[in-house]
């Protein structure tokens, strides 16, 4: 199985070893086409020193048979053009090297490319075998001395001329791929050092590769052990934050996400345990009721009818709850949408809450306006009546509980106030969550099962709106509410 680090590590070999061999190639190609370039030119400077020559050996006769009939002339020929062999047509005539010292060369003047500097003390006989290549043919292009020559199409030919008459022609033989042997050796050594550079660069690139993979792939590690310590259930794992770059944000949302994790797990367990504490203690009253009636402790009466049936009801609210909460967190709370009075809405709840409010000598003042919203009209009685509920467990004797409802924009806002006791922002935070209550010590005694605001908080959001809780302008709780027309 390839790792991150081996994959980066061989992108960049590969990268450095294809680069450099396209360099060698270039190089290669640039050289070779260099090397004809100045072998061209000595013909062409041959040829030139060799035209005048061979007129004059015609002349002789008035024919080429001083050449047919004594080869030496031809070689004679050649020897003239050794003065000027060297001559190069941008430069002056070339010097051999001085002896001793090994032989070697004495400072290549300027103007001469560093590539060809091997050229510039080679024998004329060495460079492309000029003497072996060079050809002569008589006006009809006849082979008169020289290589034989299948075909002068496509060479460069130097007319001979005696009295502005063209007696014949010379050229050079074409010097195919074979390059002259000092040429040759130049190449080769250029091959061996590119050979020798290729791995030099190849194991620096190595060690680069190596630094470079190891400071990439450490992040990547880090990252796949905390997500594997996740995937196990360790939502207290952390990534370790290397830098600032893309790896660095992919770590703070991998601790995002395990800190989100770790809160649901703890919701989870928290909430697991609510739900059987609320319903370990009305199935405990139930139990010892029934054993005390079993028992002969107690008589079946009205009283013992009464507090059953109490208890049963009890567990079906938290039933009912839980079976509401349960559909909204999957996403199935059934929301059948229809135009609805929202201010006719909150008259009929106000009122059904009227009694209780008075029983403890609270003010309910309503200050709404006439509104049409599509909603789900049962749903949004279960909201109203939830938090009317909450306000006539919770809100003093004497206080007063302020229902306005009010358009903003293009959504309408709902505003519950009461007057205390009010809550501190700590616990407003926390009064949406389930079996919140604030003061535990009356978990029982105000009854309900701790739910309410949970189910207002889904209902609200299945409706595409928001609800918060702040603090009152009377010092109280406000409940604000925001949905869409």
């Amino acid at each position: 199985m390839k790792t991150f680090f081996s994959k980066i590590l061989v992108a960049q070999v590969i990268a450095v070893v294809l680069a450099l061999l396209v360099i060698t190639m270039i190089t290669r190609i640039s050289l070779d086409r260099g090397v004809r370039n100045f072998l061209k030119a000595q013909e062409d400077s041959v040829l030139e020193v060799a035209a005048p020559v061979l007129a004059d050996v015609y002349a002789t006769q008035n024919s080429w048979s001083a050449v047919l009939d004594n080869p030496e002339n031809w070689q004679r020929v050649w020897r003239s053009t050794r003065g000027q062999a060297d001559r190069h047509p941008e430069r002056g005539p070339r010097q051999r090297p001085p002896r001793g010292r090994n032989d070697r060369p004495p400072p290549e003047p300027r103007g001469i490319s560093a590539d060809l500097q091997v050229l510039r003390w080679m024998r004329p006989s060495d460079r492309g075998m000029l003497r072996e290549r060079l050809f002569l043919l008589d006006a009809e292009l006849s082979r008169v001395a020289g290589p034989k020559i299948e075909s002068v199409e496509g060479l460069d030919l130097k007319s001979v001329e005696v009295e502005e008459a063209v007696v014949g022609w010379i050229g050079f033989s074409p010097m195919g791929n074979v390059l002259p042997p000092e040429a040759e050796r130049f190449f080769r050594g250029q091959i061996r050092i590119s050979m020798i550079a290729l791995a030099i660069a190849l194991l620096v690139a190595t060690a680069l590769a190596l630094l470079l993979a190891r400071n990439l792939s450490r992040p990547v590690k880090s990252l796949d052990s905390t997500v594997r310590r996740l995937s196990e259930g360790d939502y207290e794992a952390r990534a370790t934050l290397f830098s600032l770059d893309e790896t660095g944000r992919l770590a703070e949302h991998i601790n995002l996400l395990a800190a989100s994790l770790e809160q649901n797990r703890t919701a989870r367990r928290r909430w697991m345990a609510d739900i059987a504490h609320e319903l370990r203690t009305p199935v405990a009253i139930l139990k010892g009721e029934i054993e005390a009636l079993s028992d002969g402790v107690r008589q079946a009466d009205d009283r013992l009818t009464a507090s059953l049936q109490e208890e049963i009801d009890q567990l079906s609210a938290l039933i009912d709850d839980l079976q509401t909460l349960a559909l909204s967190d999957a996403g199935a709370l059934n929301i059948q949408k229809e135009k609805v009075r929202l201010d006719m809405l909150i008259h009929q709840c106000a009122e059904s809450y009227g009694e209780r409010m008075a029983q403890k000598n609270i003010d309910l003042v309503l200050a709404v306006t006439e509104l049409e919203i599509s909603a789900d009209p049962q749903r949004l009685r279960q909201l109203l009546l939830n938090l009317l509920e909450n306000c006539s467990r919770y809100v003093d004797e004497g206080g007063t509980v302020t229902l306005d409802l009010s358009v903003k924009q293009d959504r309408c806002q709902l505003l519950i106030d009461d007057t205390g006791p009010g809550l501190s922002e700590s616990q407003r935070k926390r009064l949406f969550e389930r079996f919140y209550r604030v003061d535990e010590s009356r978990r029982r005694s105000a009854g309900g099962t701790g739910l309410g605001l949970s189910i207002c908080r889904n209902i609200v959001e299945a409706h595409g709106g928001r609800i918060l809780a702040e603090k009152a302008c009377a010092g109280g709780l406000r409940i604000r509410i925001d949905l869409p027309i």
